[in-house]
């Protein structure tokens, strides 16, 4: 008689999920059988790493909480000092449309996002922007659930540092965002998309970008929203991030009719910032100027291609290819002397 053929059912589990039995066609990249030991351990695995992920992103969380309230504190200080002291003595507060005044302001938040930025590098990759978080994401730089548990903890972060700040400090909490008179919504929608869109896209470049430089993109990152709080003070008052449009308006229990102008016009920049971004990597960028992380050889290939390196080298007894390397052996040999 013949065998019977052999059984290829299945157990179905409380999610309708097959669990293949030995030996009933589930194979492994050796070529040999998956049996249940086998699947039991890639499910632990899974788990594993589900839990780990979870975890990294509640510590994301945490950290981005910490840092927004950092930065957004300090700054909140800054601005709430500059414009209290400008109005000791006066019957009302002045507002900051003075240039010292609106110096001040965008120094304390530069340098409040490069100081906090710096230290919370390693730790988040400190965005501290709702804005920055959302094109992180579209880019593929974080995960849809850590993008929202991120811009959460960023919402809060601004509400908290607001009203910390707000019970240090005197006189009326002036440093909520508002368009100044005479300033259309369409201005206004257009000062916070550029202003925001170059903040986002220095974060693109320097920080999702890697490189030899990365370390410093805290640098640039401040530097851009010293330069976006210079442009923008005297007209918007400078929202650039909605966790810091929404803190003083929380706190203050104030909502003005146009508050979604600020939210739309941060997102939009957001967004355009994040098509140039991406438009610029499929264009392949890297290839018009070159490799900027290049070593010292492939520096000097380029310097020994020049057109004025080829004028040069007409000329008899000037080779610029043997001094670009002797320059070079006399650095190393200096080096090692020292």
């Amino acid at each position: 008689m013949s065998s019977p053929p052999l059984s290829t059912h299945t157990d179905i589990t409380h999610f309708e999920q097959p669990i293949l039995h030995k030996n009933e066609g589930a194979f492994g990249q050796d070529g040999s059988p998956i049996t249940v030991p086998d699947r039991q351990r890639q499910l632990g695995a899974r788990e594993r790493s589900g839990a780990s992920k979870l975890r990294h992103d509640i510590l994301c969380g945490v950290g981005e909480f910490a840092g927004t309230f950092l930065f957004l504190f300090m700054a909140f200080m800054g601005a709430q000092s500059a414009i209290y002291n400008r109005g000791v003595g006066e019957s009302t507060l002045i507002k900051a449309n003075d240039n010292e005044t609106i110096l001040y302001i965008a120094i304390s938040f530069g340098m409040s996002l490069l100081v906090v930025a710096w230290a919370f590098f390693r730790i988040t990759g400190s965005a501290f922007n709702p804005a920055v978080t959302f094109a992180l994401w579209l880019v593929g730089g974080c995960t849809a659930r850590r993008a929202a548990g991120v811009i959460f903890a960023q919402m809060l972060g601004g509400i908290a540092a607001a009203g910390t700040a707000k019970g240090l400090t005197l006189g009326p909490f002036g440093v909520a965002n508002r368009v100044a008179p005479g300033i259309s919504y369409g201005q206004a929608w257009g000062v916070e998309m550029f202003t925001t869109g170059l903040l986002v896209f220095t974060v693109l470049m320097l920080a999702a970008e890697k490189s030899r430089t990365t370390f410093l993109a805290p640098v640039g990152i401040g530097m851009a929203l010293f330069i976006g709080h210079i442009a923008s003070i005297g007209w918007t008052g400078a929202g650039i991030n909605p966790a810091r449009t929404f803190g003083p308006d929380v706190v203050n229990g104030s909502f003005v009719g146009y508050t979604w102008l600020y939210y739309v016009g941060q997102m939009s920049g957001s967004l355009v910032a994040t098509v140039l971004y991406v438009l610029l990597k499929n264009l392949d960028y890297q290839g018009v100027v070159g490799e900027i992380d290049v070593d010292h050889a492939a520096s000097e290939g380029l310097l020994i291609s020049a057109p004025m390196a080829r004028a040069f080298s007409m000329f008899p007894g000037v080779h610029m290819k043997h001094a670009v390397r002797d320059v070079g052996v006399e650095h190393e040999d200096a080096s090692r002397k020292v």
